[in-house]
């Protein structure tokens, strides 16, 4: 663990801007300072994942860039930055920045990451298209937290040895002005509206507002035992703040400014950060002396009882950006109805008086173009008039025989081919009975015609009727 009572190594947390509409947010990246490696924690069923990501020594914050693929994070112990591929989870790149950083923010057009190096004073601004260092502004003493405005026009650092906030301005990269706050300013977070920056005074136990229009602070908030993190919930509603000496989050109603509940029950110890997910449904909070953390629900601010195991020391995290996920729409059109297609005519075989006349049908087709979620049919074959021939008596459905056969080019079944049995009376040929979506068979049906001994010459004509329904 670093030093608690040296201010300037304190490892505190840092939030980077909310995310400015609803998306799910999937991921958690949590950088455990004394392991030196990055937990992936899943956040729509709140696991763990079971390897964790090795990056540099005591790794301190992390920011993720707006379309997702990078994670960057901070490794306060060897003044470096790891940059994680989250396609895959591994390292792609490291790059060399100022003494113990330990803030890190991405600018919402994903351009640049700012990097607050608390050991020499000063911000290193990553240029994340080709992950080297672009330029280094010098800033207070002992700078540990930073965020960017939703518009990406300013950047606030928190000063922790200095009482002060620098504000960047993004297009020069320089120092625009500096704001008196509380005793040892840890981390900042601006509301979604960009109106407000919420500053947490860990040596003072209060809250300073800035207003970002006039850059002053328009009030101060009283909180708990040396407050460390802040959030603002995507809403704008609500502001959580870590406060690590008294194991507590306070909950700051932004309309207001002030404290509208302090969430106690199921908070480890050593509360350090805290982030909201895209959605705004969930807050967590890392627990630094605990090695754990808390799970939030942001509508009733009451702390799940499962704690979330991760690594030593978690200090900073972040969760995964709002996508800026569309709705996209598009119709399909049912092209056609539910037919049925039957040859003309077909020629059983010859045969004596009290034999039996046999012969195949041809193909019967079922197409099913109705594009229906239940795309169920039933087929059916019946003898509608008997066989007759002149003088003689007419043969009816009782001698007569159906057998359907196999499935022939079946598409999109499953099908189920009916029994063999009397045209008495209509009997199943064909049918579907689950399924979706169109789909077509045929098959090609034996009628097997037991001739009476009886039966007089000629030649017997009869009517076998296929229907669909």
């Amino acid at each position: 663990m670093l030093g608690l009572l040296a201010l300037a190594s304190l490892v505190l947390p840092m939030v980077a801007a909310p995310p400015a509409a609803a998306a799910p947010s999937d991921f958690l990246y949590v950088a455990n300072t004394a392991d030196g490696t990055v937990s992936v924690i899943n956040t729509t069923n709140d696991t763990v994942g079971a390897t964790p990501i090795t990056v540099g020594t005591n790794p301190t914050w992390v920011a993720i860039v707006p379309n997702g693929t990078k994670a960057y994070v901070t490794n306060n112990g060897s003044n470096n930055v790891s940059v994680i591929n989250t396609a895959n989870n591994t390292v792609s790149a490291t790059i060399t920045v100022g003494t113990a950083p330990q803030g890190v923010a991405v600018t919402p057009d994903g351009t640049k990451a700012y990097v607050a190096n608390s050991g020499d004073g000063t911000l290193s601004v990553i240029n994340t298209a080709t992950d080297t260092v672009s330029t280094t502004i010098n800033v207070g003493n002992t700078p540990i937290g930073v965020a960017v405005t939703p518009n990406g026009a300013k950047a606030y650092v928190a000063n922790l040895n200095a009482g002060t906030v620098s504000v960047i301005d993004t297009a020069a990269d320089t120092v625009s002005s500096t704001i008196t706050v509380g005793t040892n300013p840890a981390s900042v977070a601006v509301t979604p509206n960009g109106a407000k920056a919420y500053v947490t005074n860990n040596g003072s136990n209060n809250v300073s507002v800035i207003n970002t229009t006039t850059d002053a602070v328009s009030s101060t908030i009283t909180v708990g035992t040396a407050p460390r993190g802040v959030a603002v919930t995507r809403n704008g509603a609500k502001a959580y703040v870590t406060n690590f000496g008294s194991n507590n989050v306070s909950v700051i109603n932004t309309t207001t400014d002030a404290v509208s509940s302090t969430i106690t029950t199921n908070i480890g110890t050593g509360p350090n950060d805290v982030v909201t997910t895209a959605d705004g449904d969930k807050a967590y909070v890392t627990n630094f002396t605990t090695n754990n953390v808390s799970v939030i629900d942001t509508t009733t601010d009451t702390a799940s009882a499962t704690l979330l195991t991760v690594g030593g020391g978690p200090a900073g995290a972040a969760p995964s950006p709002d996508q800026g996920d569309m709705v996209t729409t598009f119709q399909v059109t049912a092209t056609g109805g539910l037919t049925i297609a039957v040859p003309a005519s077909a020629t059983l075989s010859g045969v004596a008086p009290g034999g039996t006349a046999t012969g195949q049908l041809g193909n019967v087709t079922v197409t099913d173009e109705r594009s229906l979620a239940d795309a169920s049919w039933v087929a059916t074959a019946s003898l509608t008039d008997p066989f007759t021939t002149p003088g003689g008596s007419p043969i009816t459905g009782s001698a007569v025989t159906y057998t359907p056969g196999a499935a022939i080019n079946p598409v999109n079944g499953p099908f189920t081919a009916g029994t063999a049995g009397t045209l008495a009376s209509a009997r199943t040929a064909f049918s579907k009975t689950s399924g979706s979506g169109d789909n077509s068979v045929e098959w090609n049906p034996t009628v097997d015609v037991a001739v009476p001994a009886s039966a007089v010459a000629g030649t017997y004509t009869g009517t076998v009727t296929h229907s669909v329904a």
